[in-house]
C-alpha cells in the first residue's frame, strides 16, 4: 500500500487547507517559545557537542550525516555519538552501528553527562535541536534540495518544526543534493554568517546492483530520495513501492513483496535502514544499499566543526 509521507498542501505556499490550520500554527508557535524556557537552565557541560538538526521534519539526512561526521573524527579524537532513544527508530540506531560509543538515553542531557565521565572530547547529537535543556558548541542544519522548507509555514500548517528565523541558531547548512540557489538565499537572509556546504549520497556496493533489474521499496521520511539515488547512480528500477517511515515490515509483506518480484522476473532492494526491520528470514533475498554520504569542500567543512 502507498502511504504518503508528507500532507501535498505543504509544498503549496497558498493553499485552502494552510489557511485553515494557520491557527493551529499559532498555538504551536506559543509552545516553541515556551518550550525555550529551559534555555535560562541549562547545567553545565563541559564535553564539546555537535549537534545535527533540522527545522523542518520528514527527511533530512541527518542520521548519515551523524555517521560521516563520527567516522572522520574518531580518527584523531575520542568522539561518541548520542540519539534520543525512541522504540520506533531503533532502525536508525543500528545503521549509526557505533558499537560502544552509541549513547542512546531517554534524555539527551543524561547521555552528555554519562559521555563526558567516559572522558570523551567531543559527541555528535542526531537531532535535538529544539531540545533547550542543553548547549550547542556547534550546530549543523540538514536540508534537502529538492524539498527545501516547503511551503515555509511551521505546523501542521506547513512542515517547520520552527519558523525560519530559526537559522540563526546554526552555524553550517548542510544542503543534500544539487545546488539550490534560492535555498541559499533563504539561508543567508535568516543568518548572514551561516557557512553553507552541498552533500550527496554515493552507493557503496554499487558494483553488485549493476546489471541487475530491481522492484525498488523502502520506508523512509522521503521514498522518492531513494528512488532519485538508484536511478542517479545507473541502478534499474522498474517498479518503486513506499512505505512510512520507521515501518517495521511484517512477514506477510515481504513474502508479497518477493512473489511480487519473482512474477516480473526482477530482484528486491531497500536503503540500508530499511533492511534492519526486515524479518531476518528474509534478509538473503533482499539486496540493500550501502550508501556513504560525500560531503563537497569535506576539510573545510571538518575544519569548521574541529
Amino acid at each position: 500500500m502507498l502511504i504518503t509521507n508528507t500532507p501535498y498542501f505543504w509544498k503549496k505556499k497558498f493553499h485552502l487547507f494552510t489557511l485553515v490550520l494557520l491557527p493551529f500554527s499559532l498555538i504551536y508557535f506559543f509552545l516553541i517559545k515556551l518550550n525555550k524556557i529551559k534555555f535560562f537552565f541549562q547545567p553545565k557541560i563541559k564535553i564539546k557537542t555537535i549537534c545535527v538538526g533540522n527545522i523542518n521534519i520528514g527527511g533530512t539526512g541527518k542520521t548519515p550525516l551523524v555517521k560521516k561526521i563520527y567516522d572522520e573524527l574518531k580518527i584523531n579524537q575520542k568522539c561518541c555519538i548520542l540519539k534520543k532513544f525512541r522504540r520506533n527508530q531503533i532502525d536508525e540506531i543500528k545503521l549509526l552501528n557505533a558499537g560502544k560509543d552509541l549513547f542512546t538515553p531517554k534524555r539527551r542531557i543524561d547521555g552528555l553527562r554519562e559521555a563526558e565521565l567516559q572522558s570523551y572530547n567531543s559527541v555528535i547529537i542526531d537531532d535535538g535541536m529544539q531540545d533547550y535543556s542543553f548547549k550547542k558548541d556547534i550546530s549543523i542544519l540538514c536540508i534537502k534540495s529538492r524539498a527545501a522548507f516547503g511551503n515555509q509555514f511551521i505546523l501542521p500548517a506547513g512542515p517547520l518544526r520552527e519558523p525560519l528565523a530559526e537559522i540563526k541558531q546554526y552555524n553550517i547548512a548542510v544542503i543534500n543534493g544539487d545546488k539550490n540557489k534560492n535555498l541559499e538565499n533563504i539561508l543567508k537572509r535568516n543568518n548572514k554568517n551561516i557557512k553553507i556546504f552541498y552533500s550527496n549520497y554515493v552507493i557503496k556496493n554499487i558494483g553488485t546492483l549493476k546489471s541487475k533489474k530491481f522492484l525498488a521499496f523502502s520506508g523512509i521520511a522521503d521514498n522518492q530520495s531513494f528512488f532519485i539515488a538508484l536511478k542517479e547512480n545507473d541502478v534499474e528500477v522498474l517498479s518503486t513501492k513506499e512505505f512510512s517511515d520507521h515501518h517495521k515490515f511484517t512477514e506477510q509483506e515481504i513474502s508479497k513483496l518477493i512473489n511480487e518480484a519473482k512474477i516480473k522476473n526482477i530482484e528486491l532492494i531497500t536503503t540500508d535502514k530499511n533492511y534492519n526491520n526486515i524479518p531476518e528470514k528474509f534478509k538473503d533475498k533482499i539486496y540493500h544499499t550501502i550508501l556513504d554520504v560525500k560531503i563537497n569542500n569535506k576539510t573545510e567543512f571538518l575544519n569548521e566543526i574541529n
